[in-house]
């Protein structure tokens, strides 16, 4: 793929070396006008080297590549045009030349509005994704889908004493499991977010945090993974007074299992 597009490049820079020449070389019989040449011919070199800079950056949306390539191919046939001769060719075509110059140009751009439109869709979701364990991380609690539903606050039983006595690596991978078996029965319509260290957020439907609890609890059933817990029904009106409180009672079960 990659040799394919160098190959493009290459022809198309020697398009532009060959239209220069004409501008500068040639009896202004066979061209309309050399400083259209040269003014269109630095423009196809500008969009040569866009293209070639971005590369690895916004050319890896396939949309935006594509529609880079297109914009080349108009520009590199509006170089050509110039030639009294080929532009003559043109003029018998008018409806293909029409195609080629304003539909090509047409479909390119909205190419590159739809690929950045994509690619910023993909940099906000990136910036509300957990790195470890590709849950939602805080960010995105301000985008609740639903109105009303149970607030569910999770935290990691005895994560401290793995992360000192196996390391943080066996820390990490406890909480990549645990976020795993999460994603193992979250409901579509549900959200799971991860908002510390070892503490998750869930945001389940009405009346079913319980349930949400005993299904985690028989998935990580057999494994050495416990977790203390805090539920609220609440809205989304209510979510910073929902945190707080399921946080508390969280660590109310933390600390009365540490008692016991």
């Amino acid at each position: 793929m990659k040799r394919r597009y160098k190959i493009i490049l290459i022809i198309l820079c020697l398009l532009f070396a060959i239209s220069t020449l004409i501008a500068f070389l040639t009896h202004s019989d066979y061209i309309e006008s050399r400083n259209d040449v040269w003014f269109e011919s630095n423009t196809l070199f500008v969009l040569i080297f866009i293209f070639v800079i971005s590369q690895n950056t916004i050319l890896d949306n396939r949309y935006i590549k594509y529609g880079f390539l297109l914009l080349i191919f108009n520009q590199a046939y509006d170089v050509l045009t110039e030639i009294n001769h080929l532009d003559a060719i043109s003029d018998k075509y008018d409806l293909v030349d029409t195609m080629i110059e304003d539909g090509t140009l047409q479909i390119a751009y909205l190419l590159i509005a739809f690929g950045f439109t994509k690619l910023i869709k993909q940099i906000n979701d990136d910036a509300c994704a957990d790195e470890l364990t590709g849950l939602y991380n805080r960010k995105k609690l301000p985008e609740i889908r639903m109105e009303f539903f149970d607030l569910i606050y999770l935290d990691l039983d005895g994560l401290k004493k793995v992360n000192d006595t196996k390391g943080h690596a066996v820390g990490d991978l406890m909480i990549i499991r645990f976020a795993q078996a999460i994603n193992q029965i979250i409901d579509r319509h549900e959200q799971a977010f991860r908002v510390g260290g070892d503490e998750f957020v869930i945001v389940a439907k009405p009346s079913e945090g319980r349930k949400f609890v005993d299904k985690l609890k028989e998935e990580l059933s057999g494994e050495n993974i416990s977790f203390s817990y805090g539920i609220e029904a609440t809205n989304i009106k209510e979510l910073g007074k929902a945190l707080e409180k399921t946080d508390q009672a969280m660590y109310q079960m933390k600390n009365s299992q540490r008692d016991s």
